[in-house]
């Protein structure tokens, strides 16, 4: 037996459930090591790959944590005794000690797929009720939430972008509005004409969940075609409710455990099959 494998196993456990914390929150976020990769991919390609973004940042957490093992395993090596001294007998078990992190590093994606799924569902709950709301209340800062679930009204620009047929278009407090974009309306195209509400006075309402936050390569895009875009853009996503996201989250989170439940499972069957099976004494 060797009595710092339980020991080493917690340890990995913690390390892994902050791995995926902070990547979950510079994810949510757009900030930290996150941020930078996603401007990099949109400096150099254009656009940038969420999940790929956040896999790479899994995986440079994972190359640190081999890297400290492999400069701290010389200090685990054994201090050579007199050459006539009796060899020491190894454990048979400790040959599967540096392999004990293996399990916990494929624990990550189901905890990542819960973790999306808590956010969604955290989301949901602090969306609030239905508040009538125009485009000033984003320009002037009053609003002190980070999410709202509201009717919008504004006048919508001409120019808009169109990422895989969802549209980004700015909406502005007048017909004619030449401010920075601090306000954008996310829909689909195929459901625009029914999402999109037109009033008496050429205004638009949008009924939808604001919240803050702007994808890199969507900003990128409104200032490589020359509008100048807020340090803070708030996106109303048309059609999309607080009970949405809650029943979302529910499902995502479901998901994850089933896969952690099943990698528990797949792990604890090998595991009796490998104790179950007669040991090979070498002569």
């Amino acid at each position: 037996m060797n009595p710092e494998a339980p020991k080493n196993s917690k340890v990995m456990a913690v390390a892994v459930f902050a791995m995926v914390g902070v990547t979950l929150y510079w994810t949510f976020t757009y900030s930290g090591p996150y941020r930078y990769l996603a401007e990099l991919q949109v400096k150099r390609l254009g656009y940038y790959v969420p999940k790929l973004t956040a896999m790479v940042i899994i995986l440079g957490f994972l190359l640190i944590a081999g890297a400290i093992k492999v400069v701290l395993s010389g200090a685990e090596r054994p201090v050579p005794g007199p050459p006539n001294a009796p060899a020491v007998a190894v454990p048979l078990n400790n040959a599967a000690v540096p392999q004990a992190w293996l399990p916990y590093v494929r624990y990550a994606a189901p905890l990542i797929v819960a973790g999306i799924g808590g956010w969604m569902y955290f989301n949901g709950t602090q969306a609030g009720s239905l508040q009538q709301l125009t485009a000033v209340d984003f320009e002037s800062g009053k609003l002190q939430s980070r999410i709202v679930y509201a009717d919008v009204r504004g006048h919508l620009s001409r120019t808009y972008l169109s990422k895989e047929n969802y549209l980004y278009i700015p909406m502005y407090t007048e017909e004619s509005g030449k401010l920075p974009v601090r306000l954008v309306v996310g829909v689909n195209e195929k459901d625009a004409n029914k999402r999109l509400r037109a009033e008496s006075d050429g205004s638009i309402t949008v009924r939808g969940i604001a919240d803050k936050g702007l994808e890199g390569d969507v900003k990128y895009a409104f200032e490589k075609n020359g509008m100048a875009v807020a340090d803070t853009v708030w996106v109303v996503h048309a059609g999309r409710a607080p009970g949405d996201d809650r029943v979302a989250g529910l499902i995502m989170m479901a998901i994850g455990v089933a896969l952690a439940g099943l990698f528990f499972a797949v792990d604890s069957y090998k595991k009796r099959k490998k104790l179950a099976s007669p040991v090979q004494i070498p002569a």
